[in-house]
């Protein structure tokens, strides 16, 4: 299959991906919390229905149009995690109209009320909380904002209370798995203040949380009903470089082509560019920027990361690879490398298709 690639190509290891699945989902069943996996890292229909097979009937997403994707391909219960957009009622209520059960994320009592005056059914309804993050959310110490917006949805039989949702996503700029934990815990303990505070409203709230360094590292989940991890099924230098995996765990690769050798610097220009990886970047232990690291491409997958070799530079189309002596001079114009995104869900969404060690194709929407 390699000897077919002639441009920037996402490769998928099954096996890896497969195996990364299994682990989540072992997890979650371990420690009683249900997964509601994101689907935003892989958008694809194909590996929609590898979590399927191990049981998963509902599904997270980051936008409408995705929903609008996976509702298509046979998904019946659908969360959108994104404040919700007024804008997009008509396909809300169009998907309530195929009897798909919908989720919601609000953030302020307004929302709550134009949802109760223009849908043509019900949908549950979360609060979404900010425990530190500062991205999106009402901060769990504004309690009386959050009632505020607990009572609107009393209101109307159209909008269901069903629960709080967080996103902890500090949780990257952490530097040890002690650290994330301590987060988590934290993030935790203020997700359950703000329930007991509701109990007179309705006793039956989820708490659901997602972040992929927490749902990895974390094993008290004790006040937690749900977790929404979505990079975990590829995972990629970020989650490597905090711990949360291996670096045998990741599970794609962009093979590059090599288009021309500079001697002088012991520079490689690759056709992998920011239209391609994004850019996202690392810092090294020099405190160096870099977008990616280098292996060696097999027939069956990829070598371990090649030391004193990175991507350090990128602008449209363009990829420049530092390289140690040794590793400069086996490779020659026309070789094709292997490179490990940064943040593989960025790279997933910029490449558009995955292509299988066996020779197929995957959709990404």
């Amino acid at each position: 299959m390699l000897d077919t690639i002639t441009r920037p190509t996402l490769l998928l290891d099954l096996e890896k991906m497969k195996s990364n699945i299994d682990f989540m989902v072992d997890k979650a069943h371990r420690l009683g919390v249900k997964l509601i996996p994101h689907f935003k890292t892989h958008q694809s229909k194909e590996i929609g229905n590898y979590f399927s097979d191990r049981g998963i009937e509902a599904i997270t997403v980051s936008s409408v149009m995705m929903a609008e994707y996976f509702v298509a391909n046979g998904w019946r219960d659908i969360t959108v995690a994104f404040p919700f957009n007024r804008l997009e009622t008509r396909v809300i209520n169009d998907f309530l109209k195929q009897g798909v059960k919908v989720k919601l994320l609000v953030t302020d009592s307004d929302t709550v009320t134009f949802l109760a005056e223009h849908l043509h059914g019900t949908v549950d309804l979360f609060i979404e909380l900010d425990t530190g993050y500062k991205r999106s959310g009402v901060s769990t110490h504004t309690f009386d904002e959050i009632k505020t917006i607990a009572n609107e949805m009393a209101k109307s039989v159209k909008t269901n209370f069903y629960g709080l949702y967080c996103h902890p996503g500090n949780t990257y700029h952490e530097d040890s798995v002690e650290a994330i934990q301590s987060l988590w815990a934290d993030s935790i303990k203020r997700m359950n203040q703000v329930r007991d505070g509701l109990m007179n409203l309705t006793k039956d709230l989820k708490i659901r949380m997602g972040d992929t360094p927490g749902c990895c590292v974390v094993e008290d989940m004790s006040g937690v009903d749900e977790i929404g991890p979505g990079n975990f099924v590829f995972y990629d230098l970020v989650m490597n470089y905090l711990n949360v995996c291996k670096e045998s765990d990741i599970a794609v690769a962009v093979a590059c082509p090599v288009v021309a050798k500079h001697e002088g610097r012991k520079e490689i220009v690759i056709h992998g560019g920011a239209v391609h990886f994004s850019k996202d970047h690392l810092f090294d232990e020099n405190e160096q920027k870099f977008f990616g690291e280098v292996v060696i491409l097999e027939e069956k997958g990829w070598s371990a990361i090649i030391p004193h070799a990175k991507l350090i530079s990128i602008s449209q189309e363009h990829g420049i690879l530092k390289l140690s002596d040794k590793f400069f001079d086996t490779l020659k114009v026309g070789d094709v490398v292997g490179v490990l995104p940064i943040h593989s869900c960025l790279t997933a969404n910029l490449m558009g298709k995955y292509f299988t060690f066996s020779g197929d194709q995957l959709e990404h929407m």
